[in-house]
């Protein structure tokens, strides 16, 4: 491989040719299956290897994809067939004495629905190319086509990254590379397309879902959020980029890609505010990596090794970084009011890395290194062991940027240094970066010595410093137990004080009318009272409980540091325990009375509309 190559604009691919070329034929999609035949021209090797990845860029888990593929044949032009053989769980060699062409046919399943896996039935199809199309060894870099043959009558529409091939047709596409080919995913069906034109780059919005939703007003969300990364970055760096959005009970999440993004959520989130403002927020996170990550990538991810594990310490640069920015972006996109970016920062930032006793067993380098076997197979007791680079690396992101600010005084912030690590990859697009180069970029861009305290960050494994850091912008950071409050009726007159929420430190889950330890926090009442996770809890304080509110409603009738006592069951024996509950925490992040200019300058600053 001479190079590594990820650009690619519309006009590139338009009127090529290409010697690797997959047909997708979909007669047997109402069994959510697509017959796929490959073929590949230019041979000059004895024998040639083919395989399909055993991960995807940007989901960091071996993941095996080729189980869904089945029925390879291997034949020549004329039809004969080709001898081959596994070299792997995930490739074959194919003997291509005296063979210049070939064709290889199989079939896919797809019938998991969601932001990483293909999903086909009789109503349409969407395609992830990284888990179906082979590669060949060694011919990565060279163009390659893809033909859709589809009932447009069935399926009138197509929308992906990838470029058309002709202006003539509408359902051949190509890639540069194979790299771009793998990271385009492709929506077939009658789904709602909308689109608009920002500094010269079409932008399409593309809606599977079932029930109508409201995709005018999401398009100009969507327009908000672009125009606000752009001014962020500088330009966009492409032609044409895609927005998918699935839209299904139960789907949540996101995955970035060169020229498009997918992301899933509930219907809801078309009717409910919050979860409203979460949907714009995680589509600002998956655009924000179109630069950070695709472009601004850690040394090891790019070029890829689709064959193993890509390890990386520097994950809190890739999903870190975006996961401060998201909000951020968010609120500077007018997403979050003031007040509400705040409150985000404190239960869904800061809240939450308190209630992750790992982040004290495991550093963000360690925890990134270990993405690969911990972060997308977490078990019910992970939380107690491993702290996610998606949370304490946006928290460090966000004291970085705070840092930053007071050693510039308000004169420098963490992104002109990410502008200019955007400045520096177009230079030299083929090769990522260093933690050391970062450390060097920031230093240098902001004018400032950030080196020991953020190395200090991502080694460590102690509470991060954020009284030092808020209280030079006049922030209160506050992990307090809640306040017991009363409730009114009528012209505010009271009727009930509330009980105090106690806390137990433990999840639940409900099952046909039974109650199971889902997970428990370590250090935690429940910890403490010997409870394990999958335990059944039968009865509080001798009274029978069956649900996840009879369960709280005893709880906090219990009162706080009042010994409740237990009946529960763990593998076919019935056992007694007790436990005290403490108050529940309440977090909060407020602006303080009577700022000095010091402080009032750094925090209007940080908090800086555009």
């Amino acid at each position: 491989m001479t190079s590594y190559q990820i650009e690619q604009k519309d006009i590139d691919v338009l009127g090529t040719n290409a010697k690797i070329i997959y047909t997708l034929s979909f007669e047997h999609a109402s069994r959510h299956l697509v017959d796929i035949s490959m073929e590949i021209h230019d041979i000059d090797q004895q024998s040639i290897t083919v395989g399909l990845p055993v991960w995807m860029p940007g989901s960091y888990k071996i993941r095996d994809m080729i189980m869904h593929l089945g029925n390879i044949n291997v034949y020549g032009m004329n039809g004969e067939h080709v001898k081959w053989h596994w070299h792997s769980k995930s490739s074959f060699i194919i003997e291509t004495i005296g063979i210049s062409s070939l064709r290889i046919s199989y079939t896919y399943y797809a019938n998991e629905k969601g932001v990483r896996s293909s999903h086909i039935n009789r109503n349409h199809a969407y395609i992830v190319p990284v888990g179906t199309l082979l590669y060949v060894e060694n011919r990565i870099d060279e163009i390659h086509h893809v033909i859709i043959n589809r009932n447009p009558d069935q399926w009138p529409k197509i929308t992906t990254a990838l470029s058309p091939v002709s202006t003539k047709s509408d359902h051949i596409y190509g890639a540069l590379n194979y790299h771009i080919l793998l990271d385009s995913p492709i929506e077939i069906g009658n789904h709602q397309v909308l689109s608009f034109t920002l500094d010269n780059s079409l932008h399409e919005l593309a809606i599977i879902s079932k029930i109508p939703v409201d995709g005018n007003w999401l398009l100009e969300e969507i327009k908000r959020a672009v125009l606000i990364e752009k001014e962020f970055w500088g330009d966009l760096p492409y032609d044409r980029y895609v927005f998918f959005l699935l839209v299904a009970e139960g789907q949540r999440g996101g995955l970035e890609h060169l020229r498009c993004n997918v992301s899933a959520v509930e219907p809801s989130a078309f009717s409910d505010k919050v979860a409203a403002q979460q949907m714009m927020s995680l589509l600002v996170h998956e655009f924000f990596h179109t630069w950070n990550v695709k472009r601004i990538r850690p040394i090891e991810l790019g070029p890829f090794d689709y064959t193993k594990e890509n390890y990386t310490s520097m994950l809190w640069l890739a999903e870190g970084f975006t996961s401060y920015y998201d909000d951020y972006l968010s609120y500077r996109a007018g997403f979050y009011s003031q007040s509400e970016y705040l409150n985000i920062l404190a239960q869904s930032h800061l809240g939450r890395l308190a209630r992750v006793p790992g982040r004290f067993a495991m550093s963000i380098k360690d925890s990134s290194y270990l993405a690969w076997v911990k972060l997308y197979s977490m078990s019910p007791d992970q939380n107690n062991r491993f702290p996610s680079y998606y949370v304490k690396g946006g928290i460090i992101t966000l004291l970085l940027d705070m840092l930053i600010i007071i050693k510039s005084n308000g004169n420098k912030r963490l992104e002109h240094a990410l502008q200019q690590m955007y400045s520096l990859y177009k230079i030299n697009p083929h090769t990522g970066f260093t933690e050391n180069q970062i450390i060097e970029i920031i230093e240098n861009s902001c004018e400032v010595s950030i080196q020991s305290e953020l190395i200090h960050w991502l080694n460590g494994k102690d509470e991060l410093p954020y009284h030092d850091i808020f209280s030079a912008f006049g922030l209160q950071w506050s992990d307090s137990a809640s306040i017991s409050q009363f409730d009114f009726y009528g012209e505010l007159r009271p009727f009930l004080q509330k009980p105090e929420f106690v806390f137990c430190g433990w999840g639940i889950r409900e099952e046909s009318g039974k109650l199971f330890i889902r997970d428990i926090e370590e250090g935690t009442p429940s910890a403490e009272a010997g409870i394990g996770i999958d335990d059944e809890i039968i009865a509080i304080n001798g009274v029978r409980v069956s649900s996840i509110k009879a369960l709280q409603d005893c709880m906090n009738a219990n009162g706080i540091d009042k010994k409740a006592d237990i009946i529960a069951h763990s593998d076919g024996i019935i056992y007694n325990t007790s436990l005290k509950p403490i108050k529940q925490h309440s977090y909060s992040l407020t602006i303080n009375h009577n700022l000095s200019s010091e402080q009032k300058h750094l925090l209007d600053y940080w908090l800086l509309r555009s």
